[in-house]
């Protein structure tokens, strides 16, 4: 597992020693590469919005332009601490949450804070089974030792590998089916000439010809 994140120890990518841009800087000199759509995005903003988009770094800026227009205005109904957390998070944590659906992006801002950091020092596969768990099931495994969590994680993985296996048909043991008797038509009956790819007269219900032996007179034909 990665080394655990500290609470409140998020990397701010530079934010610190990057100066607040201008509105004119926000708008026209990032890159050179706004776009008519960029500054209607801007113009949509409210005054206070304008002011804290202006205040971040030029490389959030550039990144909130690009998201699309749903992804915008969801940003905005976020309390400024949300918004303020999710900056400081590296830029790989910000891709992963747009990857989300909307009701996992809801539910994380519910978790307590120990839920969330203990949440990114997960690996892929166990980000990946942490949703699949009820909120209780989490506290549960954060209140274990790290031991104790490994082993629970190998379990909860092997779970749910098992669970997407495809199902396998085992194929029943192979029985020999009997040959159906010959009917008569499909094979000429045996008499005369005739003795090879035919049917015995009784065996297709004549009354007449060799009839089968009932018992098994006790010694082989080679040794009569």
């Amino acid at each position: 597992m990665k080394t655990l994140l500290k609470a409140g120890a998020a990397v701010m990518l530079g934010a610190a020693t990057i100066a607040a841009p201008t509105i004119a800087t926000a708008q026209d000199a990032v890159g050179g590469t706004n776009s008519v759509q960029d500054k209607r995005g801007y113009d949509a903003l409210d005054a206070a919005q304008q002011t804290e988009y202006d205040a971040w770094p030029a490389e959030y800026q550039t990144v909130y332009m690009g998201w699309p227009y749903e992804y915008q205005t969801e940003f905005w109904t976020y309390p400024v601490d949300y918004r303020t957390t999710y900056w400081d998070w590296p830029a790989d944590y910000r891709t992963a949450y747009w990857d989300w659906p909307a009701d996992y992006r809801t539910a994380y801002w519910a978790w307590p804070n120990n839920y969330q950091t203990y949440y990114w020092d997960l690996t892929a596969e166990q980000q990946t089974a942490w949703w699949a768990l009820t909120d209780a099931q989490r506290g549960q495994i954060l209140a274990m030792t790290p031991e104790q969590q490994l082993a629970a994680w190998d379990s909860i993985n092997a779970q749910i590998a098992a669970q997407q296996e495809p199902t396998k048909v085992m194929a029943s043991n192979a029985t020999v089916e009997p040959a159906p008797a010959a009917r008569t038509g499909e094979y000429p009956i045996c008499g005369g000439e005739i003795q090879d790819s035919c049917i015995q007269p009784r065996a297709a219900g004549k009354n007449y010809g060799n009839v089968p032996l009932d018992y098994w007179p006790g010694q082989p034909a080679s040794q009569m």
